[in-house]
């Protein structure tokens, strides 16, 4: 049986394989117009941006947008006697203290506190301890602080010491200290006297080192030597020294009256004349002259001389005798 040749296939014109219109130079075309289209946009857009500035090698940098902080509750979960069970609480809010809530509450309590340590009784001065006192009473001392009730942290020590030194020209030194959280110690230290200077009826007492001071309370210690002045030394203001704190007499002048009164007869009273100086009045009958107090021991020898002579010789007594001037000793008689 003879075979029948195949013959090759065809395809028809009407395929159904997809067809490009586009031809190469047109598609050539259309790609330049779509770079163009996209380099203007580009253009657009980077000129629609805002300029970066730069400051020597430091680049701007764009400002992030802060995210705000969302608060949320606090998850409280309450386990239950069974295994594996529990209960939620409504959740509680987180409470975030500013700090300008926080300085409010801290002046707050400053302020409370500062009130309570004012007002509290247990701050207020209870007690007043002073010790080395000798002649003046405590009593008098309290009369003159008024301390009392008196809130703590407004006493002073310094301004204590100052006013207790004005008030008591007798303290030769004070120590003022506090004690929390009421009471305040006073340390003094008191003057001693060794002179009565009595002046247009008033009376001082007189330390070693000139300083003088009233006679306060009953007058108990007081010296047994006594000067009676019709005036102060002449180099003396009263008023301006006991403001500066400064001694009333010149040391040498009290010095010069202990060397007197040890070397006259008992009985005699010493005094002060404002313009021939110191003397005395003796228990026989007259008076005496010393002046200045140099050449003290020379002129108590001269004076020994005299009266030894005067009542041998005359027949009167002596009404004033003067040995204020070495060379020129001189008595008058009585008429």
């Amino acid at each position: 049986m003879k075979a029948r040749p195949t013959s090759p296939p065809t395809f028809s014109k009407t395929s159904s394989l997809p067809v490009n219109p586009w031809t190469g130079k047109e598609r050539n075309k259309a790609r330049l117009h779509s770079s163009a289209m996209g380099r203007k946009k580009i253009a657009e857009i980077e000129a629609r941006r805002v300029p970066v500035l730069m400051r020597g090698q430091i680049a701007g940098l764009p400002m992030a947008t802060p995210r705000r902080s969302v608060k949320t509750g606090r998850r409280v979960d309450v386990p239950l006697g069974v295994q594996g069970a529990e209960i939620r609480l409504p959740s509680l809010p987180r409470i975030q203290v500013g700090w300008r809530l926080a300085s409010a509450i801290l002046s707050l309590a400053l302020l409370t506190m500062s009130y309570l340590l004012w007002t509290a009784p247990l701050f207020r001065v209870d007690s007043v301890d002073i010790q080395g006192l000798q002649r003046i009473s405590a009593k008098e001392v309290l009369i003159e602080l008024n301390l009392e009730d008196d809130p703590i942290f407004t006493v002073d020590p310094q301004t204590l010491r100052e006013q207790l030194i004005t008030q008591f020209p007798e303290f030769r030194n004070v120590e003022v200290s506090l004690r929390f959280p009421n009471k305040v110690i006073l340390r003094v230290d008191e003057r001693k006297p060794i002179l009565v200077w009595k002046q247009d009826e008033r009376t001082l007492l007189v330390d070693a080192e000139g300083y003088a001071f009233p006679v306060r309370g009953e007058g108990v210690n007081v010296p047994k030597l006594v000067i009676e002045a019709d005036n102060f030394p002449q180099s003396i203001q009263p008023e301006l020294q006991s403001e500066l704190g400064e001694p009333l007499l010149p040391i040498e002048l009290v010095s010069g009256i202990l060397s007197v009164s040890a070397m006259i007869p008992d009985g005699a009273t010493l005094f002060y004349d404002g313009e021939r100086g110191l003397g005395w009045r003796d228990p026989r009958g007259w008076t005496v002259y010393v002046g200045a107090l140099k050449d003290l021991g020379l002129k108590m020898k001269i004076y020994e001389l005299m009266v030894k002579k005067i009542i041998k010789k005359e027949e009167q007594k002596p009404v004033l005798i003067s040995i204020e001037y070495v060379h020129a000793p001189y008595y008058r008689l009585e008429r």
